[in-house]
This record gives C-alpha cells, sequence and structure tokens, in this order.
C-alpha cells in the first residue's frame, strides 16, 4: 500500500488515494495466477462463472464494443469538451495503461481460456489474437467509468450506473470465454489506477477538486 506521508504531503484527496491503492491491489491479484494453486482455482472459478452466465451472453455481445480500443479512442476525444486539461490528463494516463497491459501480456502469454480448455465457448463477435492476461477491455470500461463523471460533473447515481456497466461488461469477459477472473481482476486494477493517477494530475495541475473525488 502506499504510504500516507506521501497522501498528506501531496494532499492526495482521500477517495483518490482510495483509487490508488485498490488499483494496485487488484493488478497484484490478478498476477496471482501464476502460481500453481491460484491457477487452479483460477481456472474452477472460470468454469464455474462460465457455465452461470451462458444465458446472458446475448446482452454481454451487445455491450461488448464498450470496451473495444476504438470506443475508448472516441470517449477519449470528448473527454476534450469540458476541458483540455481533464483530457489531457486522460489522455496520457491511457496511454501508460495501455502500454503496461500490453507489457504484461507479452511477459505473461497466458493463454485465453477458449484456447486452452476443453468445451468452453467464444461468444465474442471478434476472436481475439493476443495473451489473455491482463483484460485490455476491463482495463479501458473502468478507466472511463471513473474519468467521464468526473469530466462532466455528473451525479452519483449516474456514476453508479457507470460503474454498474464497467462491472457487467467485466463479466462478461468470462462469460464470452476470452477470459479468466484474474485477468479481468488485473485489467480492472490498471483501469482503476490509472484513472486515480488522472483525476490525481488533473487535481494538482488545476487545483480544481472534482464534484466526486475531493474528499
Amino acid at each position: 500500500m502506499m504510504n500516507a506521508e506521501l497522501n498528506t504531503t501531496l494532499r492526495i484527496p482521500h477517495s483518490v488515494f482510495f483509487l490508488l491503492n485498490l488499483g494496485i491491489l487488484l493488478l497484484a491479484a490478478g498476477l496471482l495466477h501464476k502460481l500453481p494453486a491460484f491457477q487452479r482455482g483460477d481456472t474452477k472459478t472460470f468454469r464455474y462463472l462460465h457455465t452461470r452466465l451462458q444465458r446472458s451472453v446475448g446482452f454481454f455481445r451487445f455491450i461488448w464494443p464498450l470496451g473495444t480500443t476504438p470506443v475508448a479512442i472516441l470517449l477519449l476525444l470528448i473527454l476534450y469538451i469540458p476541458g483540455w486539461q481533464i483530457g489531457l490528463a486522460a489522455t496520457l494516463a491511457y496511454l501508460c495503461a495501455a502500454l503496461s497491459e500490453r507489457g504484461i501480456k507479452l511477459k505473461m502469454q497466458r493463454p485465453r481460456p477458449f484456447e486452452s480448455l476443453p468445451n468452453v465457448r467464444m461468444g465474442q463477435p471478434k476472436p481475439p489474437h493476443d495473451p489473455s492476461h491482463p483484460s485490455g477491455d476491463s482495463l479501458r470500461v473502468w478507466f472511463l467509468a471513473l474519468i467521464f463523471p468526473v469530466a462532466f460533473g455528473l451525479s452519483p447515481w449516474v456514476y453508479a450506473l457507470s460503474l454498474g456497466t464497467a462491472a457487467s461488461l467485466s463479466l462478461g469477459r468470462i462469460a464470452l470465454g476470452v477470459h479468466y477472473p484474474l485477468d479481468v481482476l488485473g485489467g480492472a486494477g490498471l483501469g482503476i489506477l490509472f484513472a486515480g493517477l488522472a483525476i490525481l494530475s488533473y487535481q494538482l495541475f488545476t487545483g480544481l477538486p472534482s464534484s466526486i473525488f475531493s474528499l
């Protein structure tokens, strides 16, 4: 966990400090798949969820585009509407997150569930061709779900809807057979961590607290 003295020195809002720590925790949890015991547990959890979620595959296929790179780029451009500062902070943070994701994928080289497990249905409209860990779609959707309400000053109810969408899309990665649960946790951790860094850099640069992450 990050040192509390850093929080005091930089005057990091407690909610942003929470995001940074949560992101690091989830990212670290995702890497546990390298340990045999956790890998077995991850596989069992995947099989259970993948089977139970098959009834909702149509819904998960419908929302799948929300986690793709083209949609992420479009939404990043929209973030410049309320102000170039938050748009630039989000863009730079996203680029760092995407590079981190690519580096981890190349290092881990984890096969996708539908590639390595029998009787797993690959339900994604466009088959993926890169390694499984971490989930890039989970990264993008959690990153944007946290950034957008800050940029536009949206209400907590909209924020809850945004986070619910991110959670649903993350579950969809398992339902569609393209990611293990720990892949999803790792991707979500990256998205949350860099969203926190984007919000923090925006607040430090402008001196303006966001409506939600000012506490």
